[in-house]
């Protein structure tokens, strides 16, 4: 009992001592300063301490509270609450301060960085303040002065904030770090586990590296393994990274191995909500590459991401993607894959572009050669292969427009810099196009490239019932100068009826121009609705006209020639123009061809070169649809056949406007068995005689119309047509900018012979018109009933007019008309 008790107070004595010890062997001030000097000679990082103790029991321990981490001049870069952390306390005596396990809790972290490229966080070694004395006193109490270094065994972080800040790429933003625990820091295998969220989001990071002291300086093989995780359950996605580093002073002989699943390219909106991310479903696969970028301090950014495009060579690659939306369509299924250097390089895909499914497959000779091009700049060639087939079905399962298509096109060859040559063919029972069906599609052609300047397309031809079109075209680029396109294009045939949807579009909504800002009351003055602002000084604006730069940027000379063309139920031969258009200055001359009998002739030109812009054209005559004039004047569909149009104009101006106030010449139209709408007869006769006129077409035997045109004013002077018994002729002005209507009209409805007419005036606008009955000078109306029932036909005057001695169709003869309304006039002796 006696031994049990003494070896227990001995056992007290010792701890007791060894307490003391601790408190009598060991300077805590010259602790504190020993990890400072050492903390900086060995990042360049201050730190601050309000508060720090040392333990020896249960075992050697350093604590810190409010602990502050600043680099000089910049904001600091880490606060804590508490710092803990065991001590190797011989270490001490080899002049290294090692911790064996620190613990950081409830701490900031604040990466800053200024637009002049300082950053808050850059470990840059301090040596300026090597020495500082040895925590140990000595007998005369005398401090030993030597070099000290910082090391940690093991870090656990837990409770704290990341928040970044990059004022010179404008990004910012911030996490919570729940958990980090880096072990064996000091082996030849770190491991690292991180937890975190962001905005409600977990992600992790898990995996080891090499022999941290070898990552910057050493020579010997470094190598890691990192896996990541973002999200859980089925938003779950996982990246996991593997490589080696041959050489890691170097950089020399590196391979990196990327492997991942995403659910969507999106989800990193979770972590980076600014970064604009397309939608792509289901991205993963795996790439492996290997290279020897050399050093890569002091690259950043765009600069890094260029060295190891450079640099980093794949030797295999297999992505794939879910769905990638396009504008007006989409590609799913999308894979691209090679097993590896030597390997093709292909790619698949399904795709869908306006209800119509398509199915692709394009290879670029092996994955070396297609790497070599993309980095020489195409000096490379690399053969192409592409295949473009029909599918059945959408991508969401429903059936295609083009399901009975069996189409197919494929292009084969090379593509390179210097020199290229492609194939194309292709083959269909039917192909959908945007607003057209074409049916026995065939295709054929060669596309040559020569320096990157010159592209030649021969043996072009392409068939169908609809359209069979041929020739060649050569493009050459300049660099200071517009492509210049020339060749010939030839159609045997061309239906532009059936290919209206590909060529004609709807004539524009009228736009409704605001009215200004209405003035408010205050008091007894009257103030804007907007404040005025002072207006800042600025350069003359560009006043040039977007369609002029548009014609000022292209350089084409081309042949034009069409054997057939339908054209609004017409049929047109031997069309054939020249199209040249050098500097802005564009010209169609001569313009010939046959339709209805007649010989057609014209020119057009216009010189938009310079300011202001000059045009003409002829007509003697030209054959041109309707519906085609009356949509492209924003005028409603009210007259179907052809028109016949003779006359020249000429303009000259800086806009639309001043082209359409400055337009100077004369111009006739006219048509022979056309269709007219009821609604136009009704507006030139008024409401009463659209009761007799009816409703819906009615069939037109002649139109005649002859004008001068001058200052932004159509002046008629013969205006004559007949429609079955109705007739009407007459002459005025119509305003081309304002289409205000001044027109004198005398309707006339045929009885047997004898017809009825009153003269009418038609004011108002073409979208809004107005027939009232006409006074004479007494002011006074006149109703005629009878007449000369051997009068000239009424389209004979008006059509010559209209044709300014050119040759035109013969309307058909005036069939006789039996009325019983004639009979009932003659009963009563009104008619003879």
């Amino acid at each position: 009992m006696k031994k049990l008790t003494g070896g227990l107070i001995a056992v007290i004595v010792a701890f007791v001592g060894v307490s003391v010890a601790t408190h009598v062997l060991i300077d805590q001030d010259a602790l504190r300063e020993r990890v400072a000097v050492a903390l900086r000679h060995q990042t360049g990082l201050s730190m601050q301490v309000r508060h720090s103790s040392v333990q020896l029991l249960p075992w050697p321990a350093f604590e810190a509270s409010d602990v502050v981490l600043t680099r000089d001049g910049q904001a600091p870069v880490l606060k804590a609450h508490t710092i803990h952390a065991g001590i190797a306390v011989f270490a001490l005596l080899h002049r290294e301060v090692r911790f064996q396990d620190v613990v950081i809790e409830k701490a900031t972290v604040n990466l800053v960085r200024g637009l002049d490229g300082q950053a808050n966080w850059s470990l840059a070694p301090d040596r300026e303040e090597e020495d500082a004395s040895l925590p140990v006193k000595t007998r005369s109490g005398q401090r030993i002065q030597a070099h000290w270094n910082l090391s940690l065994d093991g870090l656990h972080v837990a409770q704290t904030a990341v928040l970044w800040n990059d004022r010179l790429s404008h990004t910012s933003g911030s996490f919570g770090l729940d958990s980090l625990d880096l072990a064996g820091l000091r082996s030849p295998s770190p491991w690292i586990s991180l937890q975190g969220h962001h905005a409600g989001t977990p992600f992790t990071l898990k995996g080891h590296v090499g022999n941290l002291s070898q990552l910057l300086q050493g020579t010997q093989p470094w190598a890691f393994s990192i896996g990541t995780t973002l999200g859980e359950g089925d938003r779950r996605d996982w990246l996991n990274l593997d490589g080696r580093i041959g050489n890691p002073s170097r950089m020399e002989n590196v391979l990196l191995t990327l492997q991942g699943e995403w659910p969507n390219l999106q989800d990193a909106h979770r972590l980076f909500p600014h970064a604009n991310l397309p939608d792509v479903p289901a991205l993963g696969g795996d790439v492996a590459l290997q290279g020897s970028p050399g050093p890569l301090t002091g690259l950043d950014g765009n600069a890094l991401l260029h060295r190891l495009a450079e640099t980093m060579t794949p030797t295999r690659v297999h992505l794939h993607a879910g769905s990638v939306v396009l504008k007006q369509g989409a590609i799913q299924n999308l894979h691209l894959d090679s097993a590896g250097p030597d390997a093709a390089l292909t790619v698949t895909a399904d795709t869908q572009w306006r209800d119509t499914a398509w199915h692709v497959e394009a290879g670029a000779g092996t994955m070396q050669q297609a790497v070599a091009a993309w980095r020489n700049g195409l000096q490379t060639a690399v053969p192409l292969t592409a295949e473009l087939r029909s599918q059945t079905t959408l991508l969401s399962g429903a059936p295609s427009l083009n399901t009975q298509d069996k189409a197919r096109v494929a292009v084969s060859g090379t593509v390179g810099a210097e020199n290229g040559h492609l194939v194309a063919e292709g083959s269909g029972k039917t192909l959908h196009l945007p607003g057209a069906l074409l049916h026995d599609m065939s295709l054929h052609g060669t596309l040559e490239t020569h320096d990157r300047e010159s592209f030649s397309l021969d043996g072009l031809t392409f068939g169908s019932q609809e359209l069979a079109l041929d020739g060649a075209l050569k493009v050459v680029l300049g660099q200071d100068a517009p492509p210049v396109v020339s060749g010939n294009i030839h159609a045997a045939k061309m239906d532009l009826d059936v290919l209206k949807g590909l060529w004609l579009e709807p004539a524009p909504p009228a736009v409704t121009v605001p009215t200004a800002a209405p003035s408010m009351p205050q008091g007894d003055k009257t103030v804007p609705a907007q404040e005025e602002r002072p207006v800042a000084i600025q350069s003359a604006p560009d006043l040039t006209p977007s369609w002029v730069k548009r014609l000022r940027a292209q350089d084409v000379n081309l042949h034009l020639t069409a054997d057939h063309v339908v054209f609004a139920e017409r049929d047109y031969t031997d069309l054939a123009t020249r199209l040249t258009l050098s500097g802005g200055h564009l010209r169609l001359d001569p313009i010939s061809g046959q339709a209805q009998g007649l010989a057609l002739s014209g020119m057009m030109e216009l010189d938009a070169s310079a300011l202001p812009i000059s045009g003409n054209v002829t007509f003697q005559p030209l054959i041109l649809p309707a519906g085609l004039l009356e949509t492209r004047l924003g005028m409603p569909l009210l007259l179907q056949g052809p028109v016949q149009v003779v006359g020249y104009l000429s303009t000259k101006g800086n806009n639309a406007d001043e082209l359409r106030q400055s337009l100077d010449g004369h111009l006739g139209l006219s048509m022979v068995d056309g269709q007219v709408q009821s609604t136009l007869l009704g507006q030139m006769a008024g409401s009463a005689a659209s009761v007799v006129l009816g409703k819906g077409d009615r069939s037109l035997r002649c139109l005649g119309l002859h004008m001068t045109i001058a200052n932004d004013m159509a002046h008629i002077d013969t205006l004559g047509l007949q429609s079955g018994r109705f007739s009407v002729s007459g002459n005025g002005t119509v305003g081309l900018g304002t289409q205000v209507l001044d027109l004198r009209l005398l309707p006339v409805v045929d009885f047997e012979g004898a017809g009825a007419s009153t003269p009418v005036v038609l004011t108002g606008t073409l979208a809004t018109p107005h027939v009232a009955q006409d006074r004479d000078a007494g002011g006074n109306f006149h109703v005629t009933i009878g007449g000369d029932g051997n009068a000239a036909d009424p389209c004979t005057a008006p059509l010559a007019a209209a044709r300014e001695g050119q040759p035109g169709p013969t309307p058909e003869a005036i069939k006789p008309h039996h009325s019983k309304a004639g009979d009932i006039l003659r009963a009563l002796g009104v008619l003879h």
